[in-house]
């Protein structure tokens, strides 16, 4: 299968990453949002209801395909947008809005892959769609009465339909015990397992800390990139470096809202008023802590600047 990499600066102009929405249809107990942020019910009657959300920059509001079509193809730039939550594909019209998108710009699917997929892989071109990136989830898959094997079984299908597919598995402690396993099962069909690492408390110890070195054995080599690896168990700070995010890189939330990047919250306009202001310049980073490996990967500061707290 072909090795994953990023897309190269020739293949696009500037990256959104876009934070569709919070809502998902799982319930993993790693998930770094909280009930009231992620609850379907919750947000579906706020949308019901229309009231839009003022103050909360998690709330979704949900946005037409040519909306947000002509809001990036105005820009006359190619734009990498990845999208992530929650889970996207319950998202109102989802497929429509990445159907627009595509037609111009190059796409990034976050999805955890558990509702069905026909009908995408039915009118999506896959030429515009650089990946899927897909999280196992392994115990919330199973205790909805799923399994790995389901799951393998639409990776195969989103590849035969001509589609790129990236895999992970969270390194949550009472799973790493069968990371082998799943890892060897799908890379028998020529699939890589990457791996996450955990960013939490599990039994009273907290992680990635609290790993042991054979925990850390099973996964490590998984983990893919030295970036990755230095983001996974490092505190890295960019603080006073260069970076050209919030001119070559966004951050879209949930509310429509746009900031320099996940981590900095700078105002840089709303998708729903049409308005972005970005930098003219490249600015220097202005947070104490960075994790946003894309922006990293992609070249927007210095990966050897980095400082490690």
């Amino acid at each position: 299968m072909e090795k994953k990499r990023p897309p190269q600066k020739k293949e696009y102009d500037k990256i959104a990453m876009w934070l569709l929405n919070m809502e998902c249809n799982f319930e993993c107990p790693y998930c770094f949002y909280d009930d009231s942020q992620r609850s379907l019910k919750t947000r579906v009657g706020d949308w019901v209801r229309e009231r839009i959300p003022a103050i909360n920059p998690y709330k979704t509001r949900f946005i037409k395909a040519d909306e947000i079509g002509n809001f990036f193809d105005k820009t006359d730039k190619r734009w990498w947008i990845i999208i992530s939550g929650g889970e996207p594909f319950v998202y109102p019209h989802f497929i429509e809005v990445v159907k627009r998108l595509s037609k111009k710009h190059l796409i990034t699917i976050g999805t955890n892959l558990s509702l069905p997929i026909d009908k995408f892989i039915q009118e999506i071109d896959p030429k515009n769609i650089w990946s899927f990136y897909v999280s196992l989830h392994l115990g919330e898959r199973e205790r909805k009465g799923s399994s790995a094997d389901e799951l393998l079984e639409k990776v195969k299908k989103l590849r035969d339909a001509g589609f790129r597919v990236e895999i992970n598995f969270v390194a949550y402690p009472p799973l790493i015990p069968r990371f082998k396993e799943i890892k060897d099962k799908f890379s028998a069909e020529g699939f890589e397992i990457e791996a996450k690492v955990f960013r939490g408390v599990y039994d009273g110890k907290s992680y990635p800390d609290n790993y042991s070195e054979e925990e850390r054995d099973i996964f490590y080599d998984s983990i893919p990139s030295e970036i990755d690896k230095a983001a996974s168990f490092e505190n890295l700070s960019f603080m006073d470096v260069p970076c050209t995010a919030g001119k070559n890189l966004i951050r879209i939330n949930p509310n429509g809202s746009i900031t320099r990047c996940p981590h900095d919250h700078e105002n840089l306009g709303n998708i729903f008023t049409g308005k972005m202001n970005l930098h003219d310049k490249v600015k220097k980073c202005r947070v104490p802590y960075c994790k946003c490996t894309i922006a990293i990967k992609a070249g927007c500061v210095d990966f050897n600047k980095r400082m490690s707290k």
